[in-house]
């Protein structure tokens, strides 16, 4: 009964953490950059465009199309450091709350949720 108590101690104590540091992500803005470092956009942790900087020297050197793919990856690379920042959260929060297992768990549940989701896995269903 003292370790099932125990466990729950440590689960609600994870919870708590986890709170705290989903605070803390989704109140972050993170950055992408491309065409070295002329174009950077900043999302917000779900990836919301905040804001897009252009410097002069990229829309004058760059064509159109050059700077439309130098926006795209600079936005796609902002919303990559918020999945990144994400799962260095999760990971972090479970291994200091004691409960690293559930790792390997959340990993598996969201690698499931992105195989139902996809376009194939809809298919399935």
């Amino acid at each position: 009964m003292r370790e099932l108590r125990a466990r729950m101690e440590r689960l609600e104590a994870a919870a708590a953490l986890m709170d705290e540091l989903a605070t803390e992500w989704i109140t972050r803005e993170y950055a992408g950059r491309a065409d070295e470092g002329r174009v950077t956009a900043t999302v917000d942790a779900v990836g919301t465009l905040l804001a897009l900087d252009i410097h002069p020297l990229s829309m004058r050197r760059l064509d159109s199309r050059s700077l439309a793919e130098a926006v795209v990856t600079a936005v796609r690379r902002a919303e990559a450091a918020a999945e990144a920042a994400k799962e260095q959260m999760l990971r972090g929060g479970l291994e200091a709350a004691g409960v690293p297992h559930l790792t390997g768990l959340l990993g598996d549940a969201r690698r499931a949720f992105d195989e139902r989701a996809s376009p194939e896995g809809a298919d399935r269903l």
